[in-house]
C-alpha cells in the first residue's frame, strides 16, 4: 500500500514539473512559432505576427540574430505596427513565411516609413540568406521610398519556409509597419494612396492658389500668411510621405535628414503668424503677438542650433513637441479670441479645434505614445482638411466684414455726419453724370443753391445746439423737396444744393419759391421763444453753359443777389421773387 501511494505521490510530481516547465517554455515556443502563410495575402498590418528586438550594445550581425531567434531572444510584438518612439536603439524584427504550395509565389513587401535612416532586409531560406537589401534616406546608394507607401521590395518565395529579418535604424520617430501583397493588391493599394493624396494636395494647392491671388488683389496679409500656412503643409506632407526625397531633393541626403523636422517647425511657425494676424492680435493683443515672435524665434534658434551640431534625436524632439504645443496654442488663441467677441473667431476656433486633433493624433501615434491605425496615421491630413476648410471660410467671412467696413467707410466719407445728406465731394462725382447725360442728349437741367440768412445770429442767440437742430430741419425740408432723380447735398456751413435733371428754369424757380415758404412757415424750438428760419436761393439752368462748374457759378451769383436784395428770395436769370417779409 505504501509503494503504492508512493508510486502515485511520484507520478503527480512528475507531472506537475512537466506542467510547469511547459508553461515556462510555452512562451519560447510561441515565439518560434508564429509564422504568417503567403498563399491568404492581406493587406492589413502584420505587426501582431512580429517578434522584436532590441540591440542593446553594438550593431548585431544577421548570423547572430538567427542564433538569438532560435535561442528565444525575441519578444512577440502587441501592436499592429510596432512604434518605438524617438531616439530608440536599433530594432530587429522577424517573421517566418510559409509557402505551402509547389510553385514559388511573387510577393510585395511594404516596410517601414520613408524618413527611417537605414532599414535591412534579409530572407532566410532553407538555413541559406537568399536576399540581403539596404533601403533609407541616409545613402545615395540605398533603395528610395515609394512615395507614400514606405519600402517595397519584391520577392519570389520558393514553397517551404523563409526566415524574414529586418533591422531598422533611424533617430527620428521609429514605426515599423509591414505588409504583405501580391503585385496586384500592391498596385491596387498603391493607386487608392495616389488618388488619395492627389485629392488632398488638388484641394489644398486651389486653396493656396486662391489666397495669393486674393492677397494680390486686396493686399490683405491674412491671405499671403494662410497661403504661406498651407504651402508648408503640403511641403511637410511631402516630405514625410516620401514624395520630396523621390520627386524633389533625391540627391540631397543632408536634407532628407533633417527636411521634415524643419518643416514641421516652419508649418508651426507660419500658423501661428497667421493666427497673430488674423485674430489681429497686435492690434488688440500686443503683448501676446510678441511673446508669439519670441517662441517662434527661440524654437527656430534651437532647431539650428541641433542641426549645425548634428543632435538628430534632440532635433526630432524639439519639432515633436513644439507640433504638439504649436496645435493646442493655437485652440488657446481660438477660444480667447471667441472670448472677446472676435469676427470669425468661431471659425477660428472650429478650425484650430480640428487642426489640433488630427496633429494630436498623427503626432502621438508616430511618437508611439498611442497604438498606431491607419486612420490615426493620416489624422493630421484630415484635420488640415477641415481646418482648411473653415480657415476659408472663416477669411471669406472677415473679407465681408472688411468689405462691409470699406463700403461704409466710404459712405460716410461721402455723407455729411450732421444732415445726413451727401457732401461736396459726393455731390460732385453723382452730378458730373446727370451733367454730361443732359449736355450730349440737350436736356433740361436746372440748379439750386440755398443759404440760411442770419445764421450766425442764430447761433450766437440760442447755442450752436439751435444751430445744427437749424442746419437738421433745413436738410430735411430739401431732402422731402427732391423728387427721384434729383441730387441734394450740403454745399458747406450753412449753404445747400439741388440738381435737377430734365428741369426747365421756371420749374426750378417754383420748387425754389414753395422750399423758401416752407422755411417760412416752420418754426423752430417751443412755441414761447420760436426760432425762425429764412433762406436765399439763387437758381440758375444748363443752357448754354459748357462746364458744371460754370453752372454751379451762375446759381452762386444769383444766391449773392438775393443776400443783396434783402435775403428770403429767390433770384434767377429771368425773374427775382421776393416774399412779403423780406429784409
Amino acid at each position: 500500500m505504501a509503494t503504492h501511494t508512493h508510486t502515485m505521490h511520484t507520478a503527480y510530481a512528475r507531472t506537475f514539473c512537466m506542467l510547469v516547465a511547459l508553461c515556462l517554455l510555452l512562451p519560447v515556443s510561441l515565439a518560434r512559432a508564429d509564422q504568417y502563410r503567403l498563399d491568404t495575402p492581406t493587406s492589413q498590418p502584420l505587426g501582431k505576427h512580429l517578434l522584436l528586438l532590441q540591440e542593446s550594445s553594438g550593431p548585431l550581425g544577421i548570423n547572430q540574430v538567427r542564433h538569438l531567434s532560435r535561442d528565444g531572444a525575441f519578444s512577440p510584438s502587441n501592436a499592429d505596427v510596432p512604434s518605438m518612439g524617438i531616439g530608440t536603439r536599433p530594432v530587429w524584427a522577424t517573421l517566418t513565411l510559409d509557402n505551402p504550395g509547389t510553385v514559388a509565389l511573387p510577393r510585395r513587401l511594404m516596410i517601414g516609413t520613408s524618413w527611417i535612416d537605414r532599414l535591412d532586409l534579409y530572407l532566410v531560406h532553407n538555413g541559406r540568406l537568399v536576399l540581403h537589401q539596404t533601403a533609407g534616406d541616409s545613402s545615395a546608394l540605398f533603395m528610395r521610398p515609394t512615395p507614400g507607401m514606405g519600402y517595397v521590395f519584391g520577392h519570389d518565395f520558393s514553397p517551404g519556409r523563409t526566415e524574414l529579418f529586418i533591422r531598422a535604424d533611424t533617430p527620428d520617430p521609429l514605426l515599423l509597419p509591414l505588409r504583405i501583397m501580391t503585385p496586384d493588391q500592391a498596385t491596387r493599394h498603391a493607386l487608392r494612396q495616389h488618388y488619395g493624396y492627389g485629392v488632398v494636395y488638388g484641394f489644398l494647392l486651389a486653396l493656396v492658389a486662391y489666397n495669393a491671388m486674393l492677397y494680390l488683389g486686396l493686399r490683405q496679409r491674412s491671405h499671403r500668411d494662410y497661403s504661406i500656412y498651407l504651402g508648408l503643409f503640403i511641403l511637410m506632407n511631402l516630405a514625410y510621405t516620401g514624395h520630396g526625397y523621390v520627386w524633389l531633393w533625391p540627391e540631397w541626403q543632408g536634407l532628407q535628414r533633417y527636411v521634415i523636422l524643419v518643416l514641421m517647425v516652419a508649418f508651426a511657425c507660419s500658423g501661428l503668424r497667421f493666427a497673430s494676424d488674423f485674430l489681429e492680435l497686435p492690434r488688440y493683443a500686443p503683448r501676446r503677438a510678441q511673446q508669439l515672435r519670441s517662441i517662434c524665434l527661440a524654437i527656430c534658434t534651437l532647431m539650428a542650433i541641433t542641426i549645425a551640431f548634428g543632435l538628430q534625436r534632440e532635433a526630432a524632439l524639439l519639432s515633436f513637441s513644439f507640433t504638439l504645443l504649436f496645435t493646442t496654442g493655437m485652440v488657446l488663441l481660438g477660444w480667447e479670441s471667441a472670448r472677446h467677441k472676435h469676427a470669425a473667431s468661431c471659425y477660428f476656433l472650429a478650425a484650430a479645434c480640428s487642426g489640433m486633433l488630427g496633429a494630436f493624433a498623427t503626432t502621438l501615434t508616430v511618437w508611439g505614445w498611442i497604438p498606431y491605425s491607419e486612420a490615426a496615421f493620416h489624422a493630421a491630413e484630415l484635420g488640415v482638411l477641415t481646418e482648411a476648410t473653415l480657415l476659408a471660410l472663416a477669411v471669406a467671412y472677415q473679407v465681408r466684414l472688411h468689405e462691409k467696413a470699406r463700403l461704409k467707410a466710404e459712405e460716410l466719407a461721402r455723407i455729411d455726419p450732421l444732415t445726413g445728406l451727401l457732401n461736396r465731394r459726393a455731390f460732385m462725382e453723382q452730378a458730373e453724370g446727370l451733367w454730361n447725360t443732359a449736355r450730349r442728349h440737350q436736356r433740361q437741367l436746372a440748379l439750386i443753391i440755398l443759404d440760411l440768412d442770419h445764421f450766425k445770429a442764430i447761433n450766437d442767440a440760442h447755442g450752436h445746439s439751435t444751430g445744427d437742430a437749424a442746419l437738421r430741419a433745413a436738410a430735411s425740408l430739401v431732402s422731402n423737396a427732391c423728387r427721384r432723380g434729383d441730387i441734394a447735398a450740403r454745399w458747406g456751413g450753412e449753404e445747400f444744393i439741388l440738381l435737377l435733371p430734365e428741369t426747365t428754369l421756371a420749374d426750378a424757380q417754383a420748387m425754389a419759391e414753395r422750399l423758401r415758404a416752407e422755411f417760412a412757415s416752420r418754426p423752430l424750438g417751443n412755441m414761447a421763444d420760436p426760432v425762425w428760419l429764412r433762406a436765399s436761393f439763387g437758381v440758375a439752368a444748363r443752357d448754354a453753359h459748357y462746364t458744371l462748374e460754370d453752372l454751379i457759378n451762375e446759381a452762386d451769383t444769383w444766391l449773392y443777389r438775393a443776400k443783396q436784395n434783402g435775403r428770403d428770395q429767390v433770384c434767377s436769370l429771368d425773374t427775382v421773387f421776393t416774399s412779403p417779409s423780406a429784409g
